[in-house]
């Protein structure tokens, strides 16, 4: 007789085992009705109705007046505006029902004390007062005809009294309330309905919010920095927090697990991965030492055939362990918050491997050899699969070539992201690379953050047409024991202390780099001496292990895992819309990003254009955001164009002159903003094209040698009419970098126009009143200066070149509809080219 399984045998009292017994068939169903009585109502508190009434009106009353008190400088409250009210309930009670959903009255949070009591609070929007206060009255003297019972008595029979909350009344935790001026990081258990309202004002009192989400059925848990003091603020200004509890695990939690309690948690996650993926999903191919796919969050989406080594000898496997941590983060992100969540995980893309870098004994691979083997890298996964959408990741450099003059291997990249081995245009590849801006070496002193700046980005990470990442960091807190009394190299929303910045490059020839920075880590400091140490698992990040059998999650830090995260986030967009363009994924990227507190502080602090400019290179255009990426909403929407255009014309006998440009008029929400007036609002104009590079001897003086053509945009300014417009654009066309600065004076312009002259991707921000922009209704792309214009052969000169334009509107908090106004004028303007055409077509009959 076969076996049963273990778990279902129970050893009986004669020592033999044997199997359960089953019984559901003897089981009957039959219709079920509540017992009257139960709740709030049905136990016997020994109240006189009338009197209970009336002293809950005084408490409730009280409470008015000290919230009012409480709150009498709060300022711009968002979302509705309101008060927390604390209630306790007599020992042994149940949990009353105090909420009503027509008046906005939400049970935030309650518990049992030490006593038996049931002690919490519920938001009371101040237009909901008088209903609670009719409430009271009903129930001290209104009563039931059949029962007598007074009305409402199983909401407020159990309730001993009423008063004013304080931020200790949403505290959940059994760990004390963080008090003091230090910040640390909250948890704002919200009600999801009212996230954004959170968020809105967060960013008004510059706290620092993560991106990181948990989410549960009745709960949005958003993690905030702040010190206690700011946190009472944000919570008696808005109308979303409904439980605070302290922190966010870190790496560290997991990291100190034996592998058994890793396994577990590895084994929960891969349970609540969802595969949405298509039969051509994207994918992000990691340039880097091979991945092992054996761990069980990368098996199911590196296929064995994905694997791939720019040297067969060397085999595909990880022997190094960084590329298998990448793989993790560039499928889910960092680890420490997706591991614990209960909410399903949707994989939307599949991941490549090419090893680029030779393990032991092989010999390391020549630097000349760098551009050479990156695009036999690039080959093997388009040859495997070439129908493939793919972002290429390469998080690792020559730290020993830095500055912004293009090398064999930036070159190189440059060439295979703008397909130059096609020899027609119709058949060229273009491909979006994501490469890590390189690290500030290790063994450094706190104090050498001072020279920040003469820490370059490094090869190839002067690419123009590569995406390349630097870090910024929200992970300031050192939990480990043995760390007790360090700090950390810099504070949350700051540049990460392993980020290289280009602020010493020329900022009039060399690209911004690195265009957008992601959460890198944190260095712990040494009291002792000041020196910083990289790898402390709470100030970094979690991600997959290659070591699968001994040890299943890692943790990493610095650029690579900055640049691993973000070619995830582009290959999603891939996921959204297969007919994104390389260049728009980019664009969009770039759309997304905002800078945090810091950074915005630091940039509006400089006096000067110098200054600024500097500042800019060191954290580009911020923090990418996949949400604002992939989503428009109401009031912060994005237009997005992918256009070909011819920038030069040769014809024989003649020299090569400038050809055509491209004249947006948008579909501006006029209604929308002049009803906004005064309201300030933020546009960004985002142009991304890849070039043909030429990297000739000159091209560091000039970016018009290296690059095969170049395109630029600007804004109608206020009052300005479409012929000043159309003559501003012929002059910009031929004026020199240096004569961008002198022609510039449009004070609403962020950058301005030479300080995003280099490159293959050009953004650029106008904040002004709404009333302002209804007439910047206006955006043309132009041709300028390329090789391509320079040569005299017709076939070279005539090319086309596509591009990507985003143009994103910003209105922050507005409650106008400016999405709404928008789609309606392109659905009219759809429907009247239909019209024509028909009619077009009639006539043609």
């Amino acid at each position: 007789m076969q076996r049963p399984p273990r778990e279902a045998l129970i050893l009986m009292a004669d020592g033999k085992q044997r199997p359960h017994l089953r019984v559901e068939r003897f089981a009957t169903e039959a219709p079920y009705k509540r017992p009257p009585g139960g709740g709030g109502g049905g136990k016997d508190y020994g109240r006189t109705y009338d009197q209970h009434a009336e002293a809950l009106k005084r408490d409730a009353a009280a409470a008015w007046a000290t919230a009012d008190g409480l709150l009498s400088h709060r300022q711009d409250a968002v979302g509705v505006v309101g008060a927390y009210l604390a209630f306790e309930t007599a020992v042994d009670a149940s949990l009353p029902d105090l909420e009503w959903k027509t008046p906005g009255v939400r049970l935030a949070t309650a518990q049992r004390d030490s006593e038996g009591r049931v002690v919490g609070a519920i938001f009371v929007p101040d237009e909901a007062r008088d209903f609670l206060d009719e409430k009271l009255t009903e129930y001290g003297r209104d009563r039931a005809e059949k029962s007598g019972e007074p009305k409402n008595k199983a909401r407020f029979v159990s309730l001993e009294r009423l008063a004013a909350a304080r931020l200790e009344t949403l505290w959940v935790d059994k760990r004390p309330i963080p008090a003091g001026p230090d910040s640390e990081w909250w948890e704002c258990w919200c009600w999801p309905d009212r996230v954004q309202n959170l968020e809105v004002k967060a960013e008004k009192l510059n706290l620092p919010v993560s991106g990181d989400r948990l989410s549960f059925p009745e709960r949005l848990l958003v993690f905030v920095h702040a010190n206690a003091e700011a946190m009472a603020r944000l919570v008696s200004s808005t109308d979303a927090v409904a439980e605070l509890r302290l922190g966010r695990d870190t790496a560290a939690h997991f990291m100190s697990q034996p592998r058994a309690d890793q396994d577990g948690w590895v084994a929960a996650m891969v349970d609540r991965v969802d595969d949405v993926r298509g039969e051509r999903a994207p994918s992000v191919c990691l340039l880097d030492t091979g991945v092992n796919r054996a761990h069980p969050l990368l098996e199911p989406i590196l296929a064995a055939a994905d694997l791939h080594a720019v040297n067969p000898d060397w085999g595909t496997e990880d022997h190094d362990g960084h590329g298998t941590e990448l793989a993790g983060l560039a499928a889910y992100g960092d680890l420490t918050l997706p591991i614990q969540s209960i909410e399903p995980i949707p994989l939307e893309i599949s991941l490549e491997s090419v090893k680029l870098v030779p393990p032991a004994p092989f010999p390391d691979t020549a630097p000349s050899n760098y551009g050479l083997f990156t695009l036999r890298a690039v080959a093997y996964p388009e040859i495997t699969s070439p129908e493939r959408a793919r972002v290429f990741c390469l998080a690792i450099g020559h730290d020993g070539v830095t500055g912004p003059n293009a090398s064999s291997w930036s070159a190189a990249i440059d060439q295979s992201a703008y397909g130059t081995e096609a020899s027609e245009d119709q058949d060229r590849r273009r491909r979006l690379f994501v490469i890590a801006a390189g690290n500030i070496p290790d063994g450094l002193k706190l104090d050498d953050l001072e020279d920040w700046d003469t820490h370059e980005v490094e090869d190839p990470g002067q690419s123009w047409n590569a995406l390349t990442i630097g870090g910024v960091t929200q992970k300031a807190d050192l939990t480990e024991t043995s760390y007790q009394g360090w700090g950390c190299a810099v504070g949350v929303d700051e540049l990460s202390p392993y980020s290289k910045v280009s602020a010493a490059w020329n900022h009039g020839v060399s690209p911004m780099k690195p265009e957008l920075v992601v959460e890198a880590g944190n260095r712990g400091v040494d009291p002792a001496d000041n020196g910083m140490l990289s790898g402390i698992p709470s100030v970094s990040l979690l991600t997959t292990g290659s070591e699968v059998t001994n040890a299943p999650l890692a943790v990493t830090w610095a650029t690579s895992a900055a640049a691993a995260q973000i070619a995830g986030v582009a290959a999603r967009l891939h996921a959204d819309n297969d007919e994104y363009w390389p260049e728009t994924v980019r664009a969009l990227l770039i759309h997304s990003a905002k800078w945090t507190a810091p950074m915005r502080a630091a940039f509006d602090a400089a006096t000067t254009k110098g200054e600024k400019r500097k500042i800019a290179r060191r954290f580009g255009y911020g923090v990418p955001s996949l949400d604002r990426a992939r989503h428009s909403t109401a009031t912060s929407l994005g237009l997005v164009s992918q256009s070909v255009l011819q920038p030069y014309a040769k014809v024989k006998g003649a020299p090569t002159q400038m050809n055509a440009h491209h004249v947006y008029q948008l579909p501006w929400p006029k209604t929308g903003l002049a009803a906004l007036a005064d309201h300030i609002v933020r546009l960004r104009v985002t142009l991304s094209y890849f070039v043909d590079p030429n990297p000739s001897a000159d091209t560091p003086l000039s970016p018009g040698r290296y690059r095969s053509f170049g395109l630029r945009f600007d804004l109608r300014r206020k009052g300005e009419s479409m012929e000043a417009f159309q003559s501003r654009l012929s002059d910009a066309s031929h004026a020199s970098p240096e004569d961008l600065d002198l022609a510039e004076n449009d004070t609403d312009r962020l950058f301005g126009p030479k300080t995003v002259s280099a490159g293959s991707l050009h953004s650029d921000e106008w904040s002004c009143t709404a009333a302002d922009l209804i007439e910047r209704d206006c955006i043309a792309v132009f041709p300028v200066g390329g090789w391509w214009k320079q040569s005299t052969k017709a076939e070279i000169a005539n090319q086309l070149a596509r591009y990507s334009l985003v143009v994103t509107m910003d209105a922050g908090d507005a409650e106008q509809d400016l999405y709404a106004e928008i789609e309606q004028i392109i659905e009219a303007k759809i429907a009247a080219e239909v019209a024509a055409a028909a009619a077009a077509a009639v006539i043609d009959i």
